[in-house]
């Protein structure tokens, strides 16, 4: 039996024109990554459980919520997350920046001097990935969904 899913994949704003900063920074990525890479899609299809971002030099915060059909980003931390990543912006546009293959499974970005860094980050508690060591592979998911890296 095959399962046909819909050939169109959208994008919102929950809180549209009074979407915090950080909203509109990962609903942009979001925006870019599926128009740049459609076959992202299958991966947006794959988190089960909402992921966030809160940026710690704005103290404002997001959370993406993917469907089959579409994904949703708003403000705050809502949903229950699964991943929970806290950074600054500039730190959130590093990862953005992280070549990911394999639908994130293959993190060859962070073999990189940007890679490294954000590594060294993670390591000295200067970026925090809430649920890495329980949801590795939705975090590695989430980093592949927001990478504008080919």
């Amino acid at each position: 039996m095959t399962t046909v899913h819909p050939t169109t994949y959208t994008l919102s704003l929950y809180d549209g024109d009074d979407a915090n900063g950080v909203a509109s920074i990962l609903s942009t990525l979001l925006e870019q990554n599926l128009q740049n890479h459609p076959e992202r899609v299958d991966l947006a299809r794959t988190f089960g459980r909402p992921v966030a971002v809160f940026s710690t030099d704005t103290n404002a915060a997001a959370t993406i919520i993917f469907r089959d059909d579409h994904a949703t980003v708003c403000n705050d931390i809502v949903n229950n997350p699964a991943v929970v990543v806290w950074a600054t912006v500039g730190q959130i546009l590093d990862v953005s920046q992280l070549e990911m293959k394999a639908g994130g499974l293959l993190p060859v970005g962070f073999f990189t001097r940007r890679g490294l860094g954000v590594l060294r980050d993670i390591v000295t508690h200067k970026l925090v990935v809430k649920g890495l060591l329980t949801h590795p592979v939705t975090a590695l998911r989430m980093i592949a969904m927001l990478s504008v890296a080919s």
